[in-house]
C-alpha cells in the first residue's frame, strides 16, 4: 500500500510477500463497491524506523472509511461522535475502574466537547506563532509543535481532544485530495488528545484521471497499483475515512 514503501518483506514458498501494513486501498475499494461506510480491526506492520512515543512497528489498527453527500466534514463530524461515545462511556460505564487506576496512577480526566473543534491548519500554525514558536504553513508539524499546540487548544478551547485539517501537500500521501482553492493545501486531518497525534485521515481522490496524475507525480509505478486504479474507472463517490492507532 501507499508505493510499497516501509514494508516487512518475506518468502512465501516461491513469491515475495509482506506483512499487512494498512487496509487503506482495500476498505476504499469497498466503498466503491457499493458499501457506504465500512471499517475493520486488525494488525499493522510498518518497517518504520522512528524511535518515537507513537510509531509502532507493530500494533493494532482501527480504520474506518465512509462516502459522503457534501463535504468531507462528515467524515469528521462520524470520528468526533466516535471519540465522544468512547469517552463519555468510559466515564459512565467504568467509574469504578478509573478509581482503581487513579489510586496508582494519577491522571486529569480528559476534557472534551460535545462538539469536536476543529482548527484549519493555518489556524495551528498561527496560535503557535502568537506563543512564540515559529512553524511554516507549508511544512507538517513536529512532535514538539504538536505537543505545544496540544496545550494552547487545551487553555484556549478547554477541550484536550480536536481536529486539525487542511494539512499541507508536502504532508500527504498521493491519493490525498487536494484542497480545490489552493492546491498547496489537502482536505486531510489529524486528531489529537493532549497533543499526541492518534489519527490521520482525509478526503480520497475519487477521479480517476486525477488519481492517475497524482500516481505519475509521485514517481509511483502504476503497474504496483493496477487493481486498486483500476477500481476507480467506472466511477467512484466521493469518500473519507482515518486510521487510528488502538495504543
Amino acid at each position: 500500500s501507499e508505493g510499497g514503501t516501509n514494508v516487512f518483506k518475506l518468502k512465501y514458498f516461491e513469491t515475495d510477500a509482506c506483512l499487512a501494513q494498512s487496509p487503506q486501498l482495500y476498505k476504499q475499494m469497498a466503498v466503491i463497491g457499493d458499501l457506504p461506510k465500512v471499517f475493520e480491526v486488525g494488525p499493522v506492520f510498518r518497517a518504520e524506523n522512528s524511535n518515537t512515543g507513537r510509531h509502532l512497528c507493530e500494533f493494532t489498527g482501527l480504520d474506518l472509511e465512509m462516502a459522503f453527500k457534501e463535504h468531507y466534514f462528515e467524515v469528521l463530524d462520524v470520528i468526533g461522535d466516535l471519540f465522544y461515545y468512547i469517552f463519555d462511556g468510559i466515564e459512565k460505564r467504568f467509574q469504578t475502574e478509573l478509581n482503581i487506576i487513579s489510586d496508582t496512577y494519577s491522571f486529569e480526566p480528559i476534557k472534551l466537547s460535545k462538539e469536536v473543534l476543529k482548527l484549519d491548519f493555518k489556524q495551528g500554525v498561527e496560535l503557535l506563532k502568537e506563543a512564540g514558536i515559529e512553524q511554516s504553513v507549508n511544512e507538517d508539524l513536529s512532535t514538539d509543535t504538536e505537543k505545544a499546540l496540544g496545550k494552547i487548544v487545551s487553555e484556549k478551547f478547554g477541550t484536550d481532544f480536536y481536529i486539525l485539517y487542511r494539512y499541507p501537500v508536502s504532508a500527504r500521501p498521493f491519493y490525498t485530495m487536494l484542497d480545490p482553492n489552493d492546491p498547496n493545501f489537502t482536505n486531510s486531518y489529524d486528531a489529537f488528545i493532549r497533543g499526541e497525534e492518534i489519527l490521520s485521515g482525509a478526503q480520497r481522490i475519487h477521479d480517476y484521471s486525477m488519481l492517475m496524475e497524482r500516481v505519475v507525480h509521485h514517481k509511483i509505478n502504476p503497474e504496483t497499483l493496477k487493481d486498486y486504479i483500476n477500481a476507480f474507472k467506472l466511477g467512484a463517490p466521493p469518500h473519507g475515512g482515518c486510521g487510528i492507532g488502538l495504543e
